[in-house]
């Protein structure tokens, strides 16, 4: 069995010294040494090549490194390898494995992202069980397209879709899905899908506008910068209008799916960017009860996106952004479920 590990730094990747994390080139080999060490025996058929397309600390990312990554990805022969793993910090996993989950729908082969909350080193850390975990899903062949092996403290490794996990919670290292909704979990080499589901078996669709191919093909990215502004509400928030650069609004809300309606705090706002053609889009609001101040969408024109990962939507934005394509497609775009990002559906 070979599986290609691809390197991009994290913590994983990463040695403390003097009190401050920085990137490592030497952690590769040493993760795949205590994985051999742990494995035993089960490591004799596991052989690995490593890439290291770039080294960063994952809050440094930006979408120059999304392009790289997919450049890196549209080299590798896939049917040379069982499998790919793929390491990353944990503060920014979210967007770049839902990234490679849309870019790399119907793949043929697992490949799964993995993290830690701590240094290898240190004993809290969680870096050699969600590795560990990873190969262990490639070496049963439990499912195809791009996941996320990962252990919260004091619970059992959970894999999730690379397209439904959700931003940490503040000072904690657990990572989750969008409305609990994972894909499955190891109960010491058990692997249990969630709620019975069916190991997932992807193939090339057409209607996938999202593939290596058409995330590079375009102009090279001259800036680093998404094009896309992300409001948060607060209580007395006050808006910014969006410059000049800007291409689209994801709009968070409140968890019940709302946002301050006073005509006096929004309008001003939607006005603006209705008439510089700026779609709103709105993430939060696509499950539970409808508020009266939710009527405010629809009457501003801003459109509401379907249960799922808001960090998720914003990487489907980019791409369609980077993909030139116009308001009225994008809207159909982010309406519709691709890589298993929109949940109930």
């Amino acid at each position: 069995m070979l599986i290609l590990l691809v390197f991009t730094g994290g913590t994983i990747g990463s040695t403390e010294n003097s009190g401050f994390v920085s990137p490592d080139l030497k952690k590769p080999y040493k993760l795949m040494d205590l994985y051999k060490e742990r494995a035993g025996k089960e490591a004799g058929d596991v052989n690995f090549e490593v890439l290291i397309p770039y080294q960063t600390l994952s809050e440094n990312i930006d979408c120059n490194n999304f392009r790289i990554l997919a450049e890196c990805l549209e080299d590798i022969q896939t049917d040379m390898y069982d499998g790919i793993i793929i390491t990353h910090g944990t503060d920014t996993i979210q967007y770049t494995a839902a990234f490679a989950g849309y870019i790399m729908d119907g793949c043929g082969l697992p490949v799964v992202f993995v993290s830690a909350n701590y240094v290898l080193e240190d004993a809290r850390s969680n870096g050699l069980d969600n590795f560990y975990y990873a190969v262990e899903f490639i070496r049963q062949k439990k499912g195809k397209g791009v996941f996320v092996s990962y252990r919260n403290s004091g619970d059992f490794p959970r894999i999730h879709y690379a397209t439904r996990l959700v931003m940490h919670q503040a000072y904690s290292d657990n990572l989750y899905s969008v409305c609990g909704l994972y894909y499955g979990w190891f109960n010491g080499s058990k692997f249990t899908c969630r709620c019975g589901e069916k190991p997932v078996n992807n193939s090339v669709s057409e209607e996938n506008i999202y593939s290596v191919n058409t995330c590079i093909s375009n102009e090279p990215v001259v800036s680093s910068l998404s094009g896309i502004m992300v409001v948060h509400p607060y209580p007395g928030m006050e808006y910014i209008m969006p410059g000049r650069s800007i291409k689209a609004v994801l709009h968070y809300t409140y968890h019940s799916g709302t946002i301050c309606s006073k005509p006096d705090v929004v309008k001003k706002f939607a006005d603006y960017t209705k008439a510089e053609d700026i779609p709103v889009f709105i993430t939060g609001a696509g499950n539970g009860a409808d508020y009266e101040s939710m009527k405010c969408y629809k009457e501003y024109g801003f459109y509401v996106l379907p249960a799922a990962s808001p960090e998720a939507m914003y990487i489907k934005l980019w791409l369609c952004i980077i993909n030139n394509k116009s308001t009225g497609e994008i809207v159909e775009i982010m309406q519709r479920p691709l890589a298993n990002d929109i949940v109930g559906k």
